[in-house]
């Protein structure tokens, strides 16, 4: 019985640290800043990777990331990798992770490639403590090294996350509210904001904001508990006075948080419609084609797609058709894709 209880104990442990961990460093590599790459080591779009090819003799090549502060409290990075290994060649190599802190160097993970490969092809978190270099300023170091590089197929990075605990930390996550109002018309918007600190937060304000105005637009102030890992959501109103397309975003104030990266929270288009009439013909001429990649789902879609989600976001009414009218007489706006492959 009390093997149970301890074990309860030590799974809510766990369950209470992973819901209040922040992530203060997320490297995806869609754009990644301050790498320092050797011999095979190259960046591609969403990953970097230690490729066989050139295959050399006795090598030794290194990726760095750039410098960073390990928080006072410690944490863990999380890196989802994926190594691949031609056992058939394999001698006396290593892929190795380690911590460079000055002079001093610090393995945390050395895998020799006789035990094969590491992980799955979408890639496989793994967890390494830094606790040891709390409040220091260190690099990653991905290491691999020995008699060929043609051992491996390749070793993929995907994400380097560095997560760690604060006992004070909100996070705004979300902000959803209209995308188009008339002048003098008030919107709501509603902002989610997440305790990832350890303790409980029982006061602090979200202010709205645009980025076209440097006054606050609306503010509100949340009372009440808010427990570590739970999440709430606050109501902010707004009338626009005067006609313009603009982005709104939100920002959290509380003199506790231990970390305010994560703090602002931004995406929310509004567009304040003028009052005049206008007509508007949206001419479908895309041929079918699907020639353009979607921002959202990374898919092909036909151009005409994109285009009249956004007018529909900005509130413009609109006679969508695939047929040009003969008389354009009664538009004071013709809005069209020009084809692909065959013109019409």
């Amino acid at each position: 019985m009390k093997k149970l209880i301890y074990t309860l104990i030590a799974f809510l442990v766990l369950q209470s640290a992973a819901i209040s961990q922040t992530a203060i460093i997320s490297e995806d590599f869609s754009n990644p800043v301050g790498w320092e790459m050797e011999g095979n080591w190259v960046q591609e779009d969403g990953y970097l990777m230690l490729y066989y090819y050139p295959i050399v003799d006795d090598y030794d090549f290194s990726a760095y990331t750039d410098a960073f502060d390990v928080p006072a409290g410690g944490g863990e990075v999380v890196i989802s990798t994926f190594l691949d290994v031609y056992l058939s060649n394999v001698t006396d190599e290593h892929c190795i992770i380690s911590v460079v802190s000055g002079d001093a160097e610090t393995e945390l993970w050395n895998r020799p490639l006789t035990e094969g490969p590491f992980g799955d092809f979408q890639g496989t978190d793994l967890t390494l403590s830094l606790d040891d270099f709390s409040g220091q300023n260190i690099q990653l170091r991905f290491r691999s090294l020995g008699a060929s590089t043609s051992a491996l197929w390749g070793w993929f990075i995907f994400n380097v996350n560095l997560t760690t605990w604060f006992d004070h930390e909100l996070s705004a996550m979300q902000i959803n509210g209209p995308t188009h109002l008339e002048k003098s018309q008030e919107g709501i918007w509603e902002v989610k904001v997440k305790n990832q600190g350890l303790n409980e937060e029982t006061s602090f304000v979200v202010n709205l904001h645009s980025y076209k105005s440097t006054d606050v637009l609306a503010t509100t102030t949340f009372s009440g508990s808010l427990a570590s890992g739970e999440t709430t959501i606050l109501n902010l109103s707004y009338t626009p006075d005067r006609v313009h397309n603009t982005m709104l975003y939100a920002t959290i104030d509380a003199p506790t948080d231990e970390f305010m990266a994560n703090n602002i929270i931004t995406g929310s288009f509004l567009r304040v419609k003028p009052e005049a009439d206008y007509n508007v013909l949206f001419w479908n001429n895309d041929n079918g084609i699907e020639s353009v990649v979607s921002p959202e789902s990374g898919q092909l879609q036909q151009p005409h797609v994109g285009l009249k989600k956004a007018l529909q976001m900005s509130g413009v009414d609109f006679d969508f058709v695939y047929d040009l009218p003969e008389d354009l007489a009664a538009y004071d706006l013709v809005i069209t894709t020009m084809g692909n492959y065959c013109l019409s």
